[in-house]
């Protein structure tokens, strides 16, 4: 059997300052990308000047930008089974992480896509996956756009939601549980790192939690669990929490509520 071909589709807006280190995670890869699409939002840095030669370059359409709706437009040019999307603000650390996910994917027919887990940082090297399918999903671990490998037939099926803002990879994921009947493998130990200095910003954090609520777990409107969130804030044991997350807390609970009342449309962007 030859070597699986993959092809990469990545998110790009401004990204000189880490793109570089992005591209070249992949290319000390024992497996690297048989193609490279990349999504480019109007950068007017020196971006494009990094990208590989032969690349597909393809200038976002539409008149506001939406993640969904990015990854959309590049698996559109997408000529492989499987296709890695990776944030240009994203690296692997372990040089035989792609192909460890690429032939879990290859020998499991219930396992759709996988993901690498960008904030365990144990035991490098010692590459191993957990499933999440319809029994553990909670709404906040089914994908992770910012660096997953899905088997393309299912994207041609069925892509990603442009109105689900910030979490259009755990709607997905619902999907791929529930109707599907597939699994997806969370990859640890690949030294998977996001350098995006807002990847943990409140406004994202915000968004990704009502998007959520909304979309993949309605639990998460319910009033008992806006109270629990409500009370937390106000009986928080130990040192005072600070005034920061005090607000945060409060402006979630006033969203879930209106998620009741009003549909959410926030923006996707957050850069």
């Amino acid at each position: 059997m030859g070597r699986i071909k993959y092809s990469t589709v990545i998110r790009t807006f401004n990204s000189e300052k880490t793109l570089a280190i992005t591209l070249d995670s992949l290319q000390r890869q024992t497996l690297a990308p048989s193609e490279y699409i990349f999504v480019d939002s109007g950068s007017t840095d020196g971006t494009l000047d990094l990208l590989p030669a032969d690349s597909v370059i393809h200038n976002f359409v539409g008149t506001e930008f939406n993640y969904a709706e990015a990854l959309n437009q590049g698996i559109s040019h997408v000529s492989t089974a499987y296709v890695l999307i990776i944030s240009s603000h994203t690296a692997l650390g372990v040089d035989n992480s792609i192909e460890f996910a690429l032939d879990l994917l290859r020998l499991n027919e219930n396992i759709g896509a996988a993901y690498f887990d960008t904030y365990n940082q144990e035991d490098l090297g010692a590459l191993r996956y957990e499933l999440i399918d319809e029994s553990n999903f909670d709404g906040f671990c089914g994908l992770s756009n910012t660096c997953s490998i899905i088997k393309v037939p299912l994207l041609r099926k069925r892509g990603f939601r442009p109105e689900v803002f910030t979490a259009e990879d755990q709607e997905w994921a619902k999907w791929l549980f529930f109707s599907e009947k597939k699994a997806v493998a969370r990859i640890l130990g690949s030294g998977a790192l996001n350098h995006n200095p807002r990847k943990d910003s409140l406004r994202k954090r915000l968004n990704e939690y009502v998007s959520v609520a909304y979309y993949t777990n309605r639990d998460l409107l319910g009033f008992h669990n806006i109270a629990k969130l409500a009370l937390g804030v106000l009986r928080q044991p130990g040192p005072r929490p600070r005034l920061r997350l005090r607000l945060f807390n409060l402006v979630l609970c006033f969203r879930l509520i209106a998620c009741h009342f009003v549909k959410p449309t926030p923006k996707s962007r957050y850069f």
